[in-house]
């Protein structure tokens, strides 16, 4: 399996995969996330939503609780899969701190990500 970075910005990484199925690959990021303490919540627009913390809680506390939110939204064409992960939670109920914590957070999944499906 490959992983190679072929667009990044701000709130979002996308990544080509080759040498792998789409059963394996889903496998993988469904492994990924569950060992960075995220929590699959379902699908939105052909992308998997995995959120860490509690939305409540982060609403309630602000930046005293930590509350992430990541989209993942895989595309096909033959043997390449585009990987998009975007930050989908922008930490502003936790004013600069959470909106700090957020991005902090977001770059190190990213970085994360690279190491993990580059083994």
């Amino acid at each position: 399996m490959t992983c190679t970075v072929v667009d990044f910005a701000k709130d979002r990484t996308v990544f080509n995969i080759t040498g792998t199925t789409k059963e394996e690959l889903d496998n993988k990021l469904n492994l990924f996330f569950t060992s960075e303490g995220y929590t699959f919540k379902g699908e939105k627009d052909n992308a998997k939503i995995y959120t860490k913390g509690n939305k409540v809680l982060r609403a309630l506390l602000g930046a005293f609780w930590k509350y992430f939110k990541v989209s993942v939204a895989v595309k096909n064409e033959n043997d390449l899969f585009s990987v998009l992960v975007q930050k989908d939670a922008s930490g502003l109920m936790g004013g600069a701190i959470g909106m700090a914590q957020v991005k902090k957070e977001f770059t190190r999944i990213i970085e994360a990500f690279k190491v993990y499906f580059s083994n």
